[in-house]
């Protein structure tokens, strides 16, 4: 089956008013390059850049991932995994940090900004880092597939303080993607910081993963996003997975199994498209 979706947004997204012991993410980490995309105040925000193990003269396609957490916490590290193997593909891998609520007191809303800069930064960066500026895809799990989506849909993707900060292509794990029915809808901004209520352009193919047994988010809500992709005459590639729940495609989860099975299907998607 071929499209995905999302419900208890206020399991995902449920906020406290205070700020937890939380350790910071790592400033570098073992086989990237790490830079420094964003300031604010005293908060400094890093990216980290795999490139693999074989140069390219023509610019690659990259991919940058957005870590899940409900947007209280989580680790870069969740994707170095699918970085690593996509660099050593071809592409040009990152995995970024972004503010959250148990580190720094943030909303949504401020994750989806740092999202927009992080992506406007790489295109600023794209010749330094031999980035194709035209093939960035946008990818997360969890809330970082609703962050990720959200830069796609939320905002202007042209800014001009900010730069081009849409993403040109989608690959979404378990994503929560604000569908209308979402427990998260009593929260403030709602309309405004949902991917599916403001999906109205059909230019960005997506590719989801999703367990059909997730309770977090549901899988209804990614088909009903892709339905509605679908209907304005875009792309959408759902795979679902019986009797998976949650987060079940991380590396550490079931032996690794749903681990490679949803990279394998991301690597065709990706190969589709003449991004691999």
């Amino acid at each position: 089956m071929m499209f995905v979706l999302v419900s208890g947004l206020a399991a995902i997204l449920a906020a406290v008013d205070v700020r937890a012991d939380v350790p910071d993410n790592p400033n570098s980490l073992l086989g990237a390059n790490s830079f420094i995309y964003k300031t604010v105040d005293d908060v400094t925000l890093r990216l980290h850049v795999f490139s693999g193990n074989t140069y390219q003269q023509t610019p690659r396609p990259a991919i940058i991932f957005f870590f899940g957490g409900g947007f209280r916490q989580g680790s870069i590290e969740q994707f170095v995994p699918h970085s690593r193997i996509l660099s050593n593909l071809g592409m040009v891998a990152v995995v970024t940090d972004y503010r959250v609520l148990l580190r720094h007191g943030t909303t949504p809303a401020e994750a989806i900004e740092d999202g927009r800069d992080a992506i406007a930064w790489l295109r600023s960066q794209s010749v330094d880092l031999n980035i194709d500026p035209t093939r960035i895809v946008a990818a997360g799990g969890s809330a970082g597939g609703f962050l990720a989506a959200a830069t796609a849909h939320i905002g202007d993707g042209l800014d001009p303080k900010r730069g081009w900060s849409a993403p040109n292509v989608l690959a979404l794990f378990n994503p929560a993607l604000g569908y209308p029915s979402s427990q998260w809808r009593r929260r403030e901004g709602f309309e405004k910081q949902s991917p599916y209520l403001n999906l109205n352009d059909s230019s960005i193919p997506t590719f989801i993963a999703h367990g059909q047994a997730d309770t977090v988010v549901p899988y209804s809500h990614a088909e009903k996003y892709c339905e509605k992709l679908q209907n304005l005459d875009g792309y959408c590639e759902l795979h679902g997975y019986e009797n998976a729940g949650h987060a079940f495609f991380n590396e550490g989860h079931h032996e690794g199994r749903y681990f490679k099975l949803t990279v394998a299907e991301l690597i065709k998607f990706l190969a589709k498209f003449d991004y691999l």
